[in-house]
């Protein structure tokens, strides 16, 4: 009886045949692996998409900024801006210090420095330009040269179409009287309780003595005529009573009677 082949004969004759069968369907090879993400860990797979719906990647945001210049243009303006704005605070505090300063102050006596000081302030206000100029006088009196001095610079001011305002403040005696005339027309004013004084030419010459008055006689007399002149022309006065009034004679007026008799063209009430 013939030998049967052992269950090790066929296993053996299966694995070396070239014809061999492939393996059942069931033996699927693995699938190759995910790789590892950041962390070390298998990243997930992908999500699968639900039938029917396309994918649509997120967008991402988009910030809009409008368009902006470097940090210097900016301070740079800035600075322009802030710089502008100063000067025009500068240009606003000099106009009123300007309208400020356009009155002058005579206060004392009428002598050379101060008469100097008016005449070099009003010439200066004049040449700066043509607006109002106003000046404060409180004052008894004092040379007649300088006063005429005064009242001469104030008309030239005057014929070059600046309106001079004189207001009297307290008095305007002798010397100071005249000078209240040399304003503009319409323009002498005194406050409600100023005196004015006027009196005869020959005291505001400064003589003490009738002796030293009649060596300088003739100039005397030429002075006289000079501030008679002027009351009269400006008061509306015949000469005959401004002379008259004088006489020997200081003539007083408070406001009222200074504006009858036309020292003044007003009163100023506070």
């Amino acid at each position: 009886m013939p030998d049967l082949p052992g269950p090790d004969d066929v296993a053996g004759a299966t694995s070396t045949g070239t014809d061999a069968e492939p393996s059942s369907p069931s033996a699927v090879a693995p699938l190759p692996s995910e790789p590892p993400g950041d962390d070390g860990e298998p990243s997930a797979p992908p999500r699968p998409e639900p039938p029917g719906e396309p994918h649509i990647a997120p967008r991402t945001p988009v910030e809009h900024r409008a368009p902006t210049a470097p940090y210097g243009t900016f301070r740079d303006l800035n600075d322009r801006l802030v710089w502008d704005l100063i000067e025009a605070v500068k240009a606003v505090l000099r106009r009123e210090a300007s309208d400020r300063l356009r009155d002058i102050y005579m206060i004392g006596d009428i002598e050379k420095d101060p008469a100097r000081n008016v005449i070099e302030r009003m010439r200066e206000l004049a040449n700066d330009d043509n607006r109002p100029i106003t000046l404060y006088i409180n004052s008894a009196g004092g040379n007649v040269t300088d006063g005429l001095a005064m009242h001469d610079s104030i008309r030239q001011i005057v014929r070059r179409g600046i309106e001079v305002t004189i207001v009297v403040q307290g008095m305007a005696y002798s010397m100071a009287s005249v000078v209240l005339q040399a304003a503009s027309p319409g323009r002498r004013f005194a406050q409600p309780h100023s005196w004015i004084m006027i009196h005869e030419p020959a005291k505001w010459a400064g003589w003490q003595s009738t002796s030293a008055a009649a060596q300088h006689l003739d100039r005397l007399k030429q002075m006289q005529a000079q501030i008679y002149e002027i009351l009269s022309a400006r008061s509306g006065r015949p000469l005959n009573k401004i002379i008259r009034d004088t006489k020997r004679t200081d003539f007083y007026l408070d406001a009222t009677k200074a504006l009858e008799y036309g020292l003044i063209d007003g009163i100023i009430e506070s």
